[in-house]
């Protein structure tokens, strides 16, 4: 295996705004349970079904695992943005494509991180209201927004990579 340039690209105004929203959106995961943490009953909805109503319950506690997943795996996904090399991409990296190609692995991370703090965000906010009584924001629509928001990114990154090879 050849060895990659080792170069940290310019985040973009676009990774850095990015980066904001996911980071805010996860402290306000947290801030949520928090806030509503004394008026929980003491069982909650931990599952829901494709069309966004709850389908399985568990102890007030397991509210802290999505906001528990965000706190690790978002400050890990903008972590590795440091080193765009260690990607597996299908694009041979070289010395005149590597800024480029590494723009675009940052920028696909970045995305990432914003998609996953979001949806985590929105299961803790539909969490609370149900297990409040509430009705849930979920619905046949959530997922195929979700999957398109991690495979969009995905599919533009292909696209943008090997236009750019």
């Amino acid at each position: 295996m050849k060895t990659r340039p080792k170069i940290r690209p310019q985040k973009s105004v676009w990774d850095r705004v990015l980066e904001v929203i996911a980071i805010a959106a996860l402290a306000y995961g947290v801030v949520l349970v928090l806030q509503a943490w004394s008026t929980l009953p003491t069982t909650i909805p931990t599952h829901f079904d494709a069309a966004g109503n709850a389908d399985g319950f568990g102890r007030k506690g397991m509210i802290w695992l999505l906001p528990a997943i965000s706190v690790v795996m978002v400050p890990a996904i903008l972590f590795l943005r440091r080193f765009p090399w260690l990607s597996n991409v299908p694009i041979e990296i070289t010395v005149e494509n590597a800024a480029y190609q590494y723009a675009l692995i940052v920028r696909l991370l970045s995305l990432l991180a914003c998609t996953v703090s979001l949806l985590f965000t929105v299961l803790v906010y539909d969490t609370i209201s149900i297990a409040g009584g509430g009705n849930s924001l979920l619905g046949w629509w959530f997922m195929p927004i979700f999957l398109i928001g991690v495979i969009a990114p995905i599919l533009w990154y292909f696209y943008a990579a090997f236009k750019g090879r």
